[in-house]
């Protein structure tokens, strides 16, 4: 016990929560501070708990003071504390524990309290921690945590945190440590790979999940720089190929992602898809047949969305934002038979949309056309950290524009995450060919092809032939009457549609409190009491439903 007393290394294998060789190295605390930049995972936290532990039991009298950037962060923190305070060798230590604090026999206190002024001011301390510093304001930690050890000649401060954009104190201090300015600060980094309770398998997991500035900074300990490119340009001119732009497909599947323009933005179409390359690259390919922008009046975008229905087979994601809401919902009325998502773009989902953009980028499997207006606006998106760990992804300048890889995040993000790559089979007599500097083949003119489980699989529609009843493609038998292989194509349904809706009757949609909903043949919802037949099939009853409600 004497020598785990001055040794952190034999307190922390004595009390059963033994630390690494590089983490100890990093909490010697020879100096009077010592910021610690670690990616997830290593441990940080953990040593941290450790740390405050064997100061507050070293020497009696004791000031431990832990700050969190978040309630549930302090609060998991002491709760580690508690847990190595629970060795039998330290039994009966603990004189007294509340939320926030913990109350040791010699006199020695340790708190571990949230990032707030209230919280901190007032202390004077023996040891301050600050986990996730580079997450904790400005004012609040040199105006209030760093202070809290100025009465104390021998006190010592630990700055530790997963690194988060290029500026602030945090950074600041990092590098004076670094660069040896700071006679008082040392900067320790520590690396995933030293961690061997992280698998590789995890670390590709994330690296498919998260965005590429997020997993530089969480697993691989990377400042990321406010305004940094989100695209690297060697990438964008890696995925393109010279092949013409194609308004029509065909009838093909493709996702159409759609941004609608405000005063100074302009609409923007993308669509994009599984490249049907008959099999000449063994891998799924997403290919981008058409994208255009515009500053057409609204009615006149969404026939022209409209157009392009009749020339794709198309599941349309449109940016309920701003202006988006209404146009959408216009959409919707003048397309049912196309499934329209209205989707609300937040701060976390536009990083999942451009993260999953960025990773096929990265994986040579998505092609280009030579657009010179979409590369040059992917080419000007940038990553901003915010203070609360978001990643602020816009045009780096406003001049730029970011509608077209706004357009092109959203159809990339309404395609299945396991594409299947296409069979290979004998392609047609003269078949041309473009290539990518990647050296992905593209056939010209370009098609498209549905991929396994695909999106249009996903929300497509069939109709049971036993109890007529609509339901979507991808349940194996009728949800209402369990019918197997009774279905009719998809095909079938549109072609018949016009007429099965005049001569099949609704059905009510048990519903307590909308008793008048009723469920067309095609899977529409309707109020019996506005309507007597389904108003989206039926153009003439919608207009009789809105009379009536308008009475």
């Amino acid at each position: 016990m004497a020598r785990a007393r001055d040794d952190l290394g034999a307190f922390a294998d004595l009390v059963g929560w033994p630390l690494e060789p590089w983490q100890l190295e990093a909490l010697r605390l020879e100096v009077r501070q010592t910021c610690l930049l670690s990616p997830r995972q290593c441990g940080k936290s953990r040593s941290l708990a450790v740390l405050a532990t064997w100061w507050a039991y070293r020497r009696p009298g004791q000031i431990v003071l832990v700050v969190s950037a978040s309630e549930g962060a302090a609060g998991r923190l002491l709760r580690s504390i508690q847990q190595v305070s629970l060795n039998p060798l330290l039994a009966g230590s603990v004189i007294d524990e509340t939320q926030h604090r913990l109350v040791l026999s010699n006199g020695s206190e340790i708190r571990s309290v949230p990032a707030s002024e209230r919280q901190i001011r007032g202390y004077s301390v023996d040891l301050l921690l600050v986990d996730e510093a580079a997450f904790v304001s400005e004012d609040l930690l040199m105006s209030a945590a760093l202070p809290t050890t100025a009465a104390r000649a021998d006190a010592r401060i630990v700055l530790a945190s997963t690194p988060w954009g290029d500026s602030g104190p945090f950074h600041s201090l990092v590098l004076a440590g670094e660069d040896g300015r700071s006679p008082h600060t040392r900067t320790f980094r520590w690396r995933l790979a030293d961690a061997w309770w992280v698998s590789p398998a995890v670390i590709e997991a994330a690296r498919s999940t998260m965005s590429p500035l997020r997993f530089r900074a969480e697993f691989e300990g990377e400042f990321t720089g406010a305004g940094d490119a989100y695209f690297r340009m060697e990438d964008l001119l890696a995925c393109v190929a010279e092949f013409p732009l194609r308004a029509s497909g065909d009838g093909g599947p493709a996702v159409c992602g759609l941004d609608w323009g405000r005063q100074q933005d302009a609409h923007a179409v993308v669509l994009a898809g599984l490249l049907d390359d008959y099999g000449a690259n063994g891998r799924p390919i997403v290919v981008v047949p058409w994208c255009e922008s515009s500053r057409r009046p609204y009615g006149q975008q969404a026939a022209r969305i409209e157009a392009l229905s009749k020339a794709w087979s198309l599941s349309i994601y449109s940016e309920t934002n701003g202006v988006g809401a209404a146009p959408s919902e216009d959409l919707r009325q003048r397309l049912p038979r196309v499934r329209v998502a209205g989707v609300a773009s937040t701060m976390a989902s536009k990083e999942d949309h451009y993260g999953r953009l960025a990773l096929l980028l990265a994986e040579r499997a998505i092609v280009f056309p030579n657009h010179p207006e979409l590369l040059r606006q992917l080419g000007g998106v940038s990553a901003t950290p915010t203070p609360s760990g978001g990643l602020r992804i816009a045009a780096r300048v406003e001049s730029l524009h970011d509608d077209l890889p706004d357009a092109l995040s959203l159809a990339v993000a309404g395609l299945p995450r396991d594409l299947a790559a296409v069979a290979r089979r004998d392609m047609p007599d003269g078949q041309r060919w473009a290539e990518t500097p990647a050296g992905v083949r593209v056939p010209v003119p370009v098609q498209t092809t549905e991929p396994g489980g695909s999106f249009l699989r996903a929300y497509s529609q069939v109709e049971c032939t036993g109890c007529r009843h609509v339901y979507p493609e991808r349940l194996e038998a009728c949800p209402r009457c369990e019918a197997e292989n009774t279905r009719r194509a998809p095909g079938a349904v549109a072609a018949a549609a016009e007429g099965e809706a005049a001569r099949s009757e609704a059905v009510p949609v048990p519903n307590s409190f909308a008793p008048d909903m009723m469920l067309c043949p095609r899977g529409h919802t309707f109020f019996s009491s506005y309507s007597e037949k389904c108003p989206r099939c039926q153009p003439g009853a919608r207009r009789q439903a809105t009379s009536a409600r308008s009475r």
